[in-house]
């Protein structure tokens, strides 16, 4: 497929945008030197959001002109439920997928099954999850030819993991509270390991437990967050784990109920390594520890109100975080743009993410540019609308820049910051079926750039990844024999 750009027509296009908030505190934009983790692979991509930090943003992707230039796409299809992209080594692609629980629910409600159907629409995912089995793919760059190998142990929820592209050379996966090191030249599995399980109310090892995601620490060790979204009382406990990357054995373990489902970021603040996430109710950093997870409480702040839900995870923007309200659907509540420094006594910030008083969530987080423009986007699921926010002092405040009313994205974005350009998606849906397309925005106003028509007919709840000269869209397609990734690049016309 070919998409051409004129950039007159773009001007048809434009939406109106809102004004930078006014303030009377000036905001020295976020602006660090990117932090590349030495336990992770040298390519673009090798976590699911880019870096420890969790930005989604790199110096690669299309061109700064890429609104006078045509796009091209090609199409690698893949089966069930596709989520997660890496950049592997050599130009190899690999995508996580097969792993259902809970997405479909977030599309057919983003289809306007009405907030009431929830109950229901997650006994349905359940047992709509039992009958796939989660994948990795490895994708040729060039060919977009795929081959996968299922990931079969593990009886817990089969819930979204993720891989991790190690500077060792190895590729790990975690699903269904399982983690394997694969060999990324056959595919094979060189070894697993059963995770535990949180307990459950009664002390038992509770099914619902989840891994998602995979940091490693300066040293190679990888840590593991597991968390139970139910099964375990009003605040369920989750465990979090120090792992050795050669023979998988445990090194440290921790139960704590200071977990929840947002993912982890890890970042190194003055020598020490860190973790950040919110918990269920509040803004929480861990001290890593080479044999302990260490909980900073005196750090630690509140950010859950009532009729809000629990936040999706934080972007480390250089000396601070940036994490967005409403990561559950059965939010009544607009979604809150929270911010705070990594300094002891920082105080938690927030500000409103759109200009609708209407309730908001999103199963994805923010991304962030800490490197060059210091701006952060956040998107909404129901209204499809993405907004921009200046990020000020490595993550103390932010100040809102734009608001994108015109477009309806679902996925999660991705930023090059190099070219100032959010990488996010459009549909345009029928009570079934969208149309979806790959959108180009200028990162500074929200603008539409470019855009190509991209493969899928379903709202997508997967990740937009980030190649040296090209992005890829990853269409989940819940409940359809396939799912697709779509390479876009671009040429001169």
């Amino acid at each position: 497929m070919k998409a051409f750009v004129a950039a007159a027509a773009l001007v048809a296009l434009a939406v109106v945008l809102s004004a930078p908030a006014a303030s009377g505190v000036g905001c020295t934009p976020s602006r660090f030197a990117p932090q590349r983790s030495p336990a992770m692979a040298n390519t673009t991509w090798p976590t699911e959001h880019a870096d420890g930090w969790r930005t989604h943003a790199v110096a690669a992707g299309l061109p700064s002109d890429v609104g006078h230039m045509t796009l091209h796409t090609r199409v690698a299809t893949l089966p069930p439920v596709p989520v997660w992209g890496y950049v592997g080594r050599g130009g190899d692609l690999y995508v996580l997928g097969g792993s259902p629980y809970l997405l479909d629910m977030f599309t057919a409600l983003i289809l306007g099954a009405p907030r009431s159907s929830v109950p229901l629409l997650v006994e349905r995912s359940k047992r709509y999850a039992e009958t796939l089995t989660p994948y990795v793919a490895r994708i040729d760059g060039r060919s977009m030819r795929a081959k996968t190998i299922p990931l079969t142990s593990g009886t817990s929820a089969n819930y979204t993991g993720g891989l991790l592209m190690h500077a060792n050379g190895f590729v790990y996966a975690v699903a269904r509270s399982t983690l394997y090191k694969l060999d990324p030249a056959t595919l094979g599995v060189l070894a697993s390991a059963a995770l535990p399980l949180a307990p459950d109310a009664s002390g038992q090892p509770n099914q619902q437990t989840a891994y998602n995601g995979i940091q490693a620490s300066a040293n190679g060790d990888l840590i593991l967050k597991g968390w139970a979204s139910t099964g375990g009382g009003d605040l369920p406990p989750g465990i979090l784990l120090r792992v050795d990357p050669g023979d998988l054995s445990i090194k440290v373990q921790l139960v704590t109920t200071d977990v929840a489902a947002a993912r982890m970021a890890l970042a190194t603040v003055s020598g020490q390594e860190e973790l950040y996430f919110p918990d269920q109710t509040q803004s929480v950093r861990w001290l890593l520890e080479p044999a302990a997870f260490a909980i900073d409480t005196v750090w630690s702040r509140t950010y859950l109100t009532n009729g809000s839900t629990e936040a999706s995870s934080d972007v480390f923007m250089g000396n601070g975080v940036v994490f967005a309200t409403n990561t559950n659907p059965t939010a009544k509540t607009p979604m809150q743009v929270f911010s705070q420094g990594a300094p002891e006594g920082s105080p938690l910030l927030s500000a409103k993410a759109f200009s609708s008083d209407s309730a908001q969530w999103n199963f994805f987080m923010m991304a962030g540019d800490p490197y060059k423009s210091g701006i952060a986007v956040v998107n909404d699921e129901p209204s499809g609308h993405v907004s921009g926010f200046r990020v000020c002092s490595g993550g103390a405040r932010v100040r809102k820049l734009w608001e994108n009313g015109a477009i309806r994205t679902s996925a999660g974005m991705a930023i090059n910051y190099r070219a100032g350009q959010v990488y996010t998606d459009d549909r345009r849906c029928t009570r079934t079926k969208c149309r979806l397309r790959l959108d180009v925005l200028s990162l500074r106003t929200g603008r539409r750039i470019a855009s190509v028509p991209v493969k899928g007919d379903k709202p997508s709840t997967g990740q937009i990844f980030v190649a040296r000269n090209s992005v890829y869209y990853v269409a989940t397609n819940t409940h359809d024999a396939h799912g697709y990734v779509t390479r876009v690049t671009a040429s001169r016309r």
